[in-house]
């Protein structure tokens, strides 16, 4: 690797008062010399992808009308507090790097639309990110993630969330009510199960190479069916995703419900373990007539006083509808009086677990729920799981619709 030369640094120097996209890529820097610093004042976009770079200088917030950087291929192991002052900000690429944190105040880029951070070393995401409403493209394949943070739901204009080749165990709930996702990609990560809810805006979801998932929610399964070709699902389980569905027996979260249900009719009893969201405390079987807690009852009365939320399935052809929106006919909390930390409060506003699935009721679930497991009449195994708000809903449910003729009902004990 070479060092700079001071015919480098003037040309550089030259590029700066000149241009308005600085092209310095491959040039081997190892660092961006301070003689270009009152320079730039001009620059919009900045390209320094597949240098040395180890860190950036405090002054990089000089560059004041800087839109697009692009830093992937470098060596970069932090990031100076001084770069959430680039306010002008749409994109910014630190792929390839060597990031293990990210600035606290890195929600204050308010512009930024395309934050893209693949192949880095980041376990967790600042919560100022929270204020990213202009962010459209998140991309965070090949860290060390094991959980994303709910609030990442409330950024409203996300379009394009890549979490692939992580160590994601669950998929925060409250995803499913954007309006606007497009495209969800959670491959190679060890995810046990995907949200029982239905998706508000029918994303494509990736989710190849999961061993340990084992189910689908129905509204989960009919979503992703609708994808497909029904040719391809008569195949293989791989129709849905490549790599999943092997019933692998592995414990995520100790205190999660887990599920033991036996598979008699392929001939194999084979033994497969569901494990449960961690949002449901409380569940039963179609045989248990059970009385749901007044906290549960609580969340239902004001969910719904706050919000409409309906979920219809269509069988033939395969399609999930979902309807969410804010309810101002009728009382609501005043989100001024709770931090964010009141527990009601967190649980309301990420969202329901699951929507009952009898579509004479469609009422929220939060942490007690009735569940029937079905077991696709098919020539491979997927389990599929049915969520209702009580014993008479699943009653009604088996007795009125079509489920027992398209899936096997399976008995299920709890484990721990």
């Amino acid at each position: 690797m070479l060092d700079m030369t001071i015919s480098d640094i003037k040309d550089m120097v030259k590029d700066a008062k000149e241009k308005v996209i600085l092209h310095w890529n491959y040039r081997n820097l190892k660092e961006i010399p301070e003689a270009v610093r009152k320079a730039g004042r001009n620059v919009e976009e900045i390209y320094l992808k597949y240098n040395h770079l180890e860190c950036l200088p405090y002054w990089i917030s000089d560059f004041s009308r800087v839109t697009n950087l692009y830093l992937h291929g470098n060596h970069l192991k932090s990031l100076p507090a001084t770069l959430c002052n680039m306010l002008q900000l749409t994109i910014l690429d630190l792929s390839n790097n060597e990031l293990k944190d990210l600035p606290n105040d890195l929600g204050r880029l308010a512009n930024l639309r395309s934050l893209v951070l693949n192949n880095n070393c980041i376990e967790s995401l600042p919560p100022s990110m929270c204020q990213l409403q202009n962010l459209k493209c998140l991309h965070l394949s090949k860290n060390r993630i094991i959980a994303l943070p709910e609030w990442l739901g409330s950024l409203l204009q996300l379009e394009e969330i890549f979490v692939d080749y992580n160590s994601l165990i669950e998929i925060p709930n409250r995803l499913t009510l954007l309006k606007s996702l497009t495209m969800l990609s959670v491959c190679s990560n060890n995810l046990s199960y995907l949200p029982l809810n239905g998706f508000l805006s029918s994303p494509h979801i990736r989710f190849d190479s999961n061993a340990s998932l084992s189910y689908l929610s129905l509204p989960i399964f009919h979503h992703l069916v609708s994808k497909i070709q029904p040719y391809e699902l008569e195949e293989s389980t791989d129709a849905l995703a490549y790599g999943c569905f092997k019933y692998e027996e592995r414990t995520k979260c100790k205190n999660n419900i887990k599920l033991l249900i036996r598979d008699n009719n392929s001939g194999t009893n084979e033994r497969i373990v569901l494990e449960l969201p961690r949002q449901l405390i409380c569940v039963y079987s179609l045989q248990e007539n059970k009385v749901i807690s007044l906290w549960e009852m609580s969340l239902r009365t004001i969910y719904c006083h706050r919000y409409r939320h309906k979920l219809r399935i269509i069988q033939n052809p395969s399609k999930v509808s979902v309807e969410y929106e804010r309810n101002f006919t009728k009382a609501t909390l005043n989100e001024s009086e709770y931090s964010n930390s009141f527990l009601p409060y967190k649980l309301i506003m990420n969202g329901p677990t699951s929507i009952c699935l009898n579509n004479d009721c469609n009422l929220p679930i939060f942490t007690h729920a009735w569940i029937i497991i079905g077991i696709r009449k098919i020539d491979f195994i997927i389990p599929v799981i049915v969520v209702f708000c009580s014993h008479r809903c699943a009653a009604e449910f088996v007795k009125s619709s079509s489920f027992t003729e398209i899936y096997e009902i399976c008995s299920f004990h709890k484990i721990n």
